[in-house]
């Protein structure tokens, strides 16, 4: 007998390819980094955390202990590079602030000048009336009345500029409407901006009596105006 021829048949695999395509989530830029030119937070040193080297210069007897704190004198101030605010359109000041020191006078909180004008930017408390102020190339406004600071506790403050309006928020509420502020560009000297002292000429003529007298914390500094829900995120953070 003959055998039977047998044929093999392999079963043909088709192997099909599949493609997975993972969505890669894009990550939001965190709101409050947006825009941040400095940022200090006073932890042993004047360092700025926001990576842009705007290191200060703690001056006098300043000390940063978790705090800048700053005594009632003509001496104790910190010095920021100039370039940290030069050349800045809008912009946004933000910080923790206690005055520790009560007289009948006013507490300034910055002083920008030039060879030109001593008061390029200034932004102060004044005592007296209850109020704060601001102004640019010495022409200053102030805003509403307002005593809250003269309890002695800490106060998130936040001064905002966009254009030629000037905002100030005080524990993330706006006080009042904004007031009108020339909106010319910031031009600030090298070593003429500073804070805790108001400067008669570019890193000199210091008072005692306009010295900021107390504390600040958290001290930010922006390119840009805030939006309201910003500054409310800021004053929601722990100094």
């Amino acid at each position: 007998m003959v055998p039977r021829a047998f044929r093999w048949t392999t079963p043909l695999l088709v192997l099909g390819v599949v493609a997975c395509t993972e969505a890669t989530a894009v990550e939001e830029p965190d709101p409050l980094s947006v825009g941040l030119v400095a940022h200090l937070i006073f932890q042993g040193d004047a360092t700025d955390q926001s990576g842009n080297g705007n290191d200060g210069d703690l001056l006098g007897a300043a000390t940063a202990s978790g705090e800048l704190l700053l005594g009632n004198n003509a001496n104790d101030m910190l010095r920021l590079p100039s370039g940290a605010m030069d050349g800045l359109g809008d912009f946004t000041f933000a910080a923790w602030l206690r005055i520790d020191t009560f007289r009948d006078n006013s507490h300034e909180v910055i002083s920008a000048a030039n060879a030109i004008e001593d008061n390029a930017l200034i932004f102060w408390y004044r005592e007296g009336t209850d109020q704060w102020a601001v102004g640019v190339n010495n022409v200053s406004a102030d805003f509403p009345t307002d005593p809250s600071i003269e309890t002695g506790q800490w106060l998130h403050v936040a001064l905002l500029r966009s254009g030629t309006s000037a905002s100030l928020f005080l524990n993330g509420v706006r006080l009042g409407a904004p007031v009108t502020v020339p909106g010319d560009v910031l031009d600030i000297a090298p070593g003429g901006l500073v804070f805790g002292q108001d400067q008669d000429t570019v890193g000199g003529g210091f008072e005692a009596d306009e010295s900021w007298a107390g504390a600040m914390d958290n001290l930010r500094i922006y390119n840009r105006a805030l939006t309201a829900t910003d500054v409310a995120a800021l004053a929601q953070e722990s100094r």
